[in-house]
Formats: structure tokens, C-alpha cells, sequence
């Protein structure tokens, strides 16, 4: 993705982070991810509500909550680019069987491209939180209904926003 298109999706995660509405649905989250077995919650984003203009490409925003010390799990998007930035929390990234460590969205010595996480269509990847639950904000290519996951282990294929 181009250094207009991030800086796009750098402005509106400011924007998110200033509402209230969406601090709101992170507390929730985070307290949600303590009852679940799951290695991961999350919430969709009205992108339409954004009162800042998203890359054209993008067709769907999430907030997701990783539970500490439990990896996301080997998956990928088999008909969508993924766009991430960690809000909170720190831990590794392994993306195309590259790992390293994960940097925060405002981490001021750092570029875009190495704050956002561009994950290509197809690419598995996967997350490990570490010491505390992971904040994450991700723009998809997918609209949210149609967003599919599909398992690197099993191949169990799962849609996040069943219609």
C-alpha cells in the first residue's frame, strides 16, 4: 500500500481513538476476551460513519482484543488485504513465516510502514500477544460480510459477520 493510503488510515485511527463511542467498545472488548475461550473478540466499524475519507480499496474496519499469552492462530484472508495497526499491548508478528516484534500505532520514531501491518490477500500470518490483552484496529478490502478466515492447520474456512 502507498504512503498516501496509510497516512489515510492513520488519520482516521486518530479520529477513532478520539470518540468516545470507540473507547467504549474497546472496555468492552477488553473485558469480553476474559470470558471467551477464543484467542480473540472484536467489533466491526461503521467505515460510512467516519467523518474522514478512507483509501477507495478499503471496504471494512474492526477493532479486535488478543488475548495475552495465546497466539491468534495461523490464518489468512483468501479475498482480502488486511491493514493493521496495534493500539495497545506489544508482542510479535509472524506474517509470510517472518517473525518479529510489533510496534505501537504511536510510536513516534517509527515510519508508517513500520507501524501498519499490510498483510497481502493470501498471506498467512498470525499474532502473539504478550504480557497483556493486544488492542488492535484493521481496515479490510473485504466488506464485513463477506470477510472470510481461513485456518492454516485445518483449512476450517469461517466468515467474522455471519448475514
Amino acid at each position: 500500500m502507498d504512503v498516501e493510503a496509510l497516512e489515510k488510515l492513520n488519520v482516521a485511527v486518530g479520529f477513532l481513538l478520539q470518540q468516545k463511542s470507540i473507547l467504549k467498545i474497546i472496555e468492552t472488548l477488553k473485558t469480553a476476551i476474559h470470558h471467551t475461550e477464543e484467542a480473540f473478540v472484536w467489533s466491526v466499524l461503521d467505515a460510512n460513519s467516519l467523518s474522514c475519507e478512507l483509501p477507495e480499496k478499503i471496504k471494512s474496519g474492526w477493532i479486535f482484543v488478543l488475548k495475552k499469552n495465546v497466539p491468534s492462530g495461523c490464518h489468512y484472508h483468501p479475498n482480502s488485504i488486511q491493514h493493521m495497526v496495534v493500539i495497545e499491548g506489544q508482542g510479535e508478528s509472524q506474517i509470510a513465516g517472518i517473525r518479529k516484534r510489533m510496534v505501537q500505532f504511536g510510536n513516534p520514531t517509527c515510519t508508517l510502514a513500520e507501524r501498519w501491518y499490510v498483510i497481502a490477500q493470501g498471506v498467512p500470518h498470525e499474532f502473539f500477544p504478550e504480557e497483556k490483552d493486544m488492542v488492535v484496529i484493521s481496515f479490510h478490502t473485504s466488506e464485513a460480510q463477506a470477510l472470510e478466515e481461513i485456518d492454516c492447520q485445518t483449512g476450517k474456512r469461517r466468515l467474522y459477520e455471519e448475514e
